[in-house]
């Protein structure tokens, strides 16, 4: 792990452009970004992909997910997202597709696909990596970079852990280190969340939390702090098949829709 990390740091140094903080990675769920995007420690959903990839271990079935925008009328850009999940015996993956337009002042493009695996043991005890492609169009040039997260998960009763290294190498994106954890109360009806980045870059570290209420089977609330503003959102399913989750963001309302099959 030393050895990835000075490669990391070093490439970091001669890889020129940067690119955006989160690169997407944090705009395709609104689940997560509705609970502060602490969602490394609980990571239940096919955006594990995004946040900590050995969350899909979690999976079953298959899934087909989209987002949706409904932006504010001053919103200068515009998020697409979709992605295919599923997992059996233990072992969960997902494939992920994203890309972010900005209109004006100068058009520019961003793009991301992510593959990603997650497997367990006992189901204590889960890890995962996502390889990450991106693509950038910036000022008339075009820019493609890879990337690599790790994720390990461990669960005990009620209460369960994440940690998450992004970017380990491929330098077109500052490595970050998530950790955090949820803790489960009322027979998982209430979860509460904690997580914090670290980082070199002192903007890119944040102390998170989050809180997930269930009041009725397939009803969710969920607010958070993502270490700069307050966030929210709700989710509603449909007997396992059907699953719709959105927040409020600043650039208006985001909301994914999934459609599962095999899931119990």
């Amino acid at each position: 792990m030393r050895i990835l990390f000075i490669i990391a740091l070093g490439s970091k140094l001669f890889v020129l452009p940067t690119f955006a903080q989160g690169f997407l990675t944090e705009e395709l769920s609104p689940r997560a970004v509705s609970l502060g995007g602490a969602f490394v420690g609980l990571a239940d959903d096919a955006s594990a992909a995004l946040w900590n990839p050995a969350g899909l271990f979690t999976l079953k079935g298959f899934g087909i997910l989209g987002r949706l925008a409904m932006p504010a009328p001053t919103t200068p850009f515009e998020i697409f997202g979709a992605a295919l999940s599923g997992g059996i015996f233990g072992i969960g993956g997902a494939i992920w597709y994203g890309s972010k337009t900005l209109k004006a002042p100068t058009r520019e493009e961003h793009s991301l696909t992510v593959l990603a695996i997650g497997a367990g043991v006992r189901e204590t005890m889960s890890a995962g990596i996502a390889v990450k492609l991106y693509d950038e169009l910036r000022a008339g040039q075009r820019f493609h970079g890879t990337g690599i997260d790790l994720g390990l998960m461990v669960r005990f009763g009620w209460v369960q852990g994440g940690l998450a290294v992004t970017d380990i190498v491929g330098g077109q994106l500052p490595m970050i280190v998530r950790m955090g954890a949820t803790i489960k109360l009322s027979e998982g009806m209430v979860r509460l969340l904690g997580a914090v980045d670290l980082a070199r870059q002192e903007e890119l570290r944040a102390l998170r939390v989050g809180i997930e209420v269930q009041p009725f089977e397939g009803i969710a609330l969920r607010a958070g702090w993502n270490g700069r503003e307050i966030t929210w959102g709700g989710g509603l399913g449909i007997l396992n098949i059907l699953q719709t989750d959105f927040t409020w963001q600043a650039d208006g309302w985001a909301v994914t829709t999934e459609l599962a099959f095999g899931r119990r």
